[in-house]
């Protein structure tokens, strides 16, 4: 009697002590993140960008321990394990977003401390807000699926049509931009989009919804022509306006898809460190080299335009608006009709001309672009209930659909998030349009030589599935 006694206390420690030793392994490496940004800001983000506003001043050292003190809170209090498809997102959200806010504001001291505590505290709360809310249940939306043959239809229909729209307003125009050509195709397919306003729309359906979808399904289901086909829609729209964004987001679907299919529980830790190290081997590679050279743009896109540019855009939106009108949202298509915007430009464009980079465009995240600009300080944890309810509505709609595909389907969506309006996201941005599909999409069909867990094996019955239609390649 006392052995099982003694065995079944033992079963239920051992769980435990797991779950404590994950939680543990998350801290310390989202603490080791922050330790290596902080030093790569200093080391070679500071020095070679100080000119575009990325200054170094020695922070206080109460903000500074304070930075890392919340990082380990909100650490704390996040999910660790990935079990919903926004968790995802909210973990890039952690790491792109949350961790340059909380120091380099601090770095820059574009104001007071006391403001900069609040700083500190708000983006703090925002990001609370969306990890407590994974402790409300989700809601059981009704599948209302299209068969597999007429969803295809549909799709590729659609599918096909956008694209000789691009085609047609961007003939001549088409080409594959070098990196040194970015700016200048750039340039010119920003003159085709506004003479063509509508054009945008599709573009962004392409690249943010349907290419993608083709690349994630194809990896979930074995059928390399629909990765070849959605890679080559992105090379397609690339050509339009030369977004890296587009051109590399092949690439890192492709990397979610692996690394969430491989997880055994540690996603999480697994992806602080291997941000930690990137950062801190590229830091290592760069630093004393030409501005110039592949390594150098690597380093500046990852470590000043993806990490530094969150820090750089909160602390000058905070400090824009702490001395012009806020918008309360009127910036936001919409809501414009009902509330007077007191800007002419676009946010963005305000805050660069405001800077000195004339005819340049400051976008950033939402907590800044739509939470600071709409009504300050306080509008940071406002805009992090309204994302953690976009965040329900998108896992309530994800839910019957496999982690490993919905997740990293919606790659460009999180990029977006960490870069732009969470309203633009949303709706030209194809975040709503994948709730959508979700909702609409037929259940996933698998290859017999694609299996990789017990749910997909359960969807192989017996022998190989024939899928039935024309229209399913």
């Amino acid at each position: 009697m006392r052995d099982r006694a003694m065995s079944a206390l033992s079963s239920q420690t051992k769980p435990a002590n797991q779950r404590l030793l994950v939680k543990l392994t998350v801290l310390a490496a989202v603490l080791l993140f922050c330790a290596a940004f902080n030093w790569s800001y200093v080391k070679w983000l500071s020095p070679v960008w100080g000119y575009l506003g990325f200054v170094y001043h020695t922070p206080s050292l109460s903000l500074l321990v304070l930075g890392y003190v919340l990082v380990a809170i909100l650490g704390a209090l996040s999910p660790y394990m990935i079990q919903r498809t926004s968790q995802v997102i909210y973990w890039m959200l952690f790491l792109v977003v949350f961790v340059p806010s909380v120091f380099v504001p601090i770095f820059m001291q574009y104001d007071n401390e006391t403001t900069l505590l609040l700083m500190q505290l708000c983006v703090t709360c925002g990001m609370l807000f969306i990890a407590l809310s994974y402790k409300a249940p989700l809601f059981n939306l009704p599948r209302y699926t299209f068969s597999g043959p007429l969803f295809w239809l549909l799709f590729f229909v659609v599918f096909a049509s956008l694209n000789v729209i691009l085609l047609i307003v961007f003939r001549g125009s088409l080409h594959l931009a070098s990196l040194e050509e970015v700016y200048t195709q750039r340039a010119s397919g920003a003159a085709v989009l506004e003479a063509n306003m509508a054009v945008g729309y599709v573009t962004s359906i392409l690249s943010g919804v349907m290419n993608p979808f083709l690349i994630a399904y194809g990896l979930s289901t074995g059928r390399r022509r629909l990765v070849a086909l959605g890679i080559l829609g992105q090379i397609v729209v690339y050509a339009t306006a030369a977004m890296k964004s587009v051109l590399i987001s092949p690439l890192v679907i492709a990397l979610f898809y692996y690394s969430l299919k491989k997880d055994r529980g540690g996603w999480v830790p697994k992806a602080g460190l291997v941000f930690a190290g990137t950062v801190f081997v590229i830091t290592e590679l760069v630093t004393g080299q030409e501005g110039s050279g592949i390594l150098f743009i690597l380093a500046s896109t990852l470590l000043m335009r993806t990490l530094g540019n969150s820090g750089l855009s909160l602390a000058e939106y905070q400090y824009f608006f702490e001395r012009h009108p806020h918008t309360y949202l009127a910036h936001v298509h919409g809501i414009s009709w009902f509330v007077h915007n007191p800007y002419t430009l676009d946010t963005g464009r305000e805050i660069a001309e405001y800077f000195g980079e004339i005819g340049a465009n400051s976008n950033a995240h939402f907590f800044a672009m739509d939470g600071i600009t709409g009504f300050g300080l306080i509008g940071i944890p406002i805009m992090g209930i309204l994302c953690a309810v976009v965040f329900w509505l998108l896992d309530s709609c994800a839910r019957r659909h496999r982690i490993t595909f919905s997740a990293s389907a919606l790659t460009v969506c999180i990029i977006s998030l960490t870069n732009a309006s969470l309203f633009t996201t949303f709706i030209s941005g194809g975040l709503l349009f994948w709730m959508f599909l979700f909702v609409f999409m037929p259940r996933m069909e698998l290859l017999p030589n694609v299996v990789s867990s017990n749910s997909d094996r359960n969807l192989i019955k017996r022998k190989h599935i024939a899928f039935r239609g024309r229209f399913i390649l």
